[in-house]
């Protein structure tokens, strides 16, 4: 079992533990060392043709390949493809999730948006995809993951039957109709008043004297203090559990990054949660500043307020 973008290892430590061969391939260096430490049989490259021939020749080829919020990320889904055409046996699963378009768009999930993710993806364009290569997608899953996400599962051609689950959401594209341009202009112009409707309350909680910080530092969270221009001037502070985080600055906004031990030390009036797509997680982790009187402002998709 092979993980693209394995990260430090969580995923395949779970079917370590079931008894499978793992092995993961992850680009980040400190992510990778990480991984290796944990047990992980890692290898510290981006997945490409050459590194598929090279596992399949010096191991053997994989029974299932698995990446997890990676394949928005690629640049070339067709070099992805035919590695895992390389790299999957005949009878071979390639199951990967992503966030769903139609979420990005019903909800709002603007922040979402940003460097990292090249591509935004629904049903129809993967499906034509796949099949140029001589696959199919044959099931799929909704996951709450990233404020809505699906898990695909893919194979070659007529290993598999293909579930009724593949129809469903072809059609759902359609009823939302995300292919069509007024769609994406009125999302458009949706961004613009959540960004009019979040700035104004920041703004209004500041002039009433009350101090606010960030939680958590996501990519998304940087799309979102960027796009709308929230920077020291609101946010006195921003907290983070990542070590890897912690003594830093956000990206363009130049906020400083703390300890989440913070947010009870400083008891600022309210919180605003950047990694909204957690917020049911991070609130019962902060439950304390809950409990002595701090609040939470949830962005996305409309700026309200947890007492």
């Amino acid at each position: 079992m092979v993980d693209i973008g394995s990260n430090v290892g969580v995923l395949l430590q779970g079917f370590k533990n079931l008894g499978a061969e793992v092995l993961g391939i992850e680009p980040a260096r400190n992510i990778c060392e990480i991984a290796i430490k944990n047990g992980i049989e890692t290898i510290n490259d981006f997945f490409s043709e050459e590194l598929a021939l090279k596992i399949v020749a010096e191991r053997r080829k994989a029974r299932i390949v698995t990446a997890t919020n990676v394949v928005a990320h690629i640049n070339d889904h067709h070099s992805l493809i035919r590695g895992l055409d390389i790299l999957l046996d005949e009878e071979g699963l390639f199951i990967f999730e992503a966030p769903y378009l139609v979420d990005l768009i019903d909800n709002l999930e603007y922040d979402t948006i940003y460097h990292e993710h090249l591509s935004y993806l629904s049903v129809k364009p993967i499906s034509t995809l796949f099949r140029k290569f001589g696959m199919v997608i044959f099931d799929i899953e909704k996951v709450p993951i990233h404020g809505g996400s699906l898990r695909y599962f893919v194979a070659r051609e007529s290993i598999y039957p293909i579930s009724a689950n593949v129809d469903k959401f072809l059609q759902l594209e359609e009823e939302r109709k995300i292919y069509e341009i007024d769609t994406l202009l009125n999302f458009a112009k949706s961004v613009q008043r959540n960004r009019e409707e979040l700035t104004w309350m920041l703004k209004s909680l500041k002039r009433e004297g009350k101090r606010i910080a960030g939680v958590s530092a996501p990519a998304k969270g940087m799309t979102l203090l960027n796009y709308c221009r929230i920077g020291p001037e609101t946010l006195d502070f921003i907290t983070e559990k990542s070590s890897l985080k912690i003594g830093k600055y956000t990206p363009g906004t130049h906020i400083l990054v703390l300890p989440d031990s913070e947010l009870i030390k400083q008891m600022p009036d309210y919180a605003l949660l950047l990694a909204w797509n957690f917020a049911d997680e991070i609130i019962k982790n902060l439950e304390e500043y809950k409990e002595l009187g701090g609040k939470f402002i949830i962005p996305i998709p409309k700026p309200s307020v947890i007492y």
